[in-house]
């Protein structure tokens, strides 16, 4: 069976047109509470759009930031939150995908449950990689719970838009004899 039959298998009504509208919806939830929780970081530190100057300065120019002067210019900050935007989208629909595939079969969950570690263990490697951890720069700390918000907020959408999603992960745990 093919992603594509199971997914209008387990959704009833569901389209993929719909499916991929859900992705859509949950990336962007979750690219604006990252966005939201840097822009209050950065303003509370006293340097308002820091985080996407730095990041769009790694995407533009390349390379580790550690020795670069960073400054706050629109098309670094531009670059960068166009591409957080589609990268998130293109989580979102991976997310929406499996979620659709989950309702029909709640073994998904650890697929899930992957996806969010290896996300989560992802970032946390590239910021090192790309020495971005400095704790005037980006501290780690700020970055965890960046990805904290933006999954409770694609989570909780995929959660509302798919309301027995709950009651099919304690059924992966319940005793049947």
């Amino acid at each position: 069976m093919n992603v594509t039959r199971a997914i209008a298998a387990g959704a009833g009504r569901q389209t993929a047109a719909d499916v991929f509208m859900d992705g859509l919806i949950t990336g962007m939830l979750g690219a604006l509470a990252v966005a939201a929780w840097f822009l209050v970081f950065d303003t509370v530190r006293g340097h308002p759009l820091f985080t996407p100057a730095l990041l769009g300065t790694v995407l533009l120019r390349g390379g580790p930031v550690g020795a670069q002067a960073v400054t706050i210019a629109p098309l670094e900050i531009a670059a960068y939150t166009a591409f957080h935007f589609v990268a998130f989208m293109v989580v979102g629909v991976v997310l929406s995908v499996l979620m659709t595939l989950f309702d029909r079969f709640p073994i998904m969950f650890f697929v899930l449950v992957v996806l969010f570690a290896f996300l989560e263990v992802g970032f946390a490697v590239l910021s090192v990689v790309l020495h971005l951890e400095a704790p005037a720069r980006l501290p780690g700390w700020s970055v965890m719970v960046a990805n904290l918000l933006a999954s409770a907020a694609m989570g909780g959408y995929q959660v509302s838009r798919h309301p027995g999603a709950l009651g099919r992960v304690e059924s992966l745990w319940a005793h049947t004899e």
